[in-house]
């Protein structure tokens, strides 16, 4: 593993290619788990998602730190209730800083539901999946994001 501050990531290496950080209340929770991550890794990524990686028994942060770390990206699926979060706060932050240090883009973002974004994630291109009727067309477009390199 690449440690802070040692230079760029090689991707080839990581075991994921996307954490998905999302808020732990309904409806974010089932859809990111029964919905969103079963489809992304039916279509060949490599998911790392808190509730089946997650070490039992480890430091929660550090988990979290560990899966922003190990993962191409970090996905940030953002309704009200992730804004509100400390918990996806520090997911959000170790993963643009990851991406600063490292010249890499590593977080994108997924609005999940109509949000008055913080600045931070208005400052860069997100993807709107408000519409459960475009999801294929939102999902696709996602999917090519993951695929490309950082």
């Amino acid at each position: 593993m690449t440690t802070a501050g040692s230079g760029g990531s090689d991707e080839a290496t990581l075991p994921y290619d996307v954490f998905i950080s999302y808020r732990h209340v309904e409806p974010d929770q089932t859809w990111v788990r029964a919905v969103l991550e079963p489809r992304l890794r039916t279509a060949g990524l490599r998911t790392l998602i808190d509730e089946r990686d997650f070490r039992l028994g480890a430091s929660l942060v550090l988990e979290m730190e560990r899966a922003v770390q190990e993962s191409r990206y970090t996905l940030a699926v953002v309704t009200p209730a992730y804004l509100l979060s400390t918990f996806t706060e520090l997911e959000n932050t170790l993963a643009t800083h990851l991406g600063l240090e490292r010249a890499e883009r590593r977080l994108l973002v997924a609005a999940r539901e109509a949000t008055p974004m913080p600045l931070g994630m208005r400052a860069r291109l997100w993807l709107d999946m408000t519409e459960d009727a475009a999801f294929e067309t939102t999902f696709e477009r996602l999917l090519e994001a993951l695929r490309s390199p950082n």
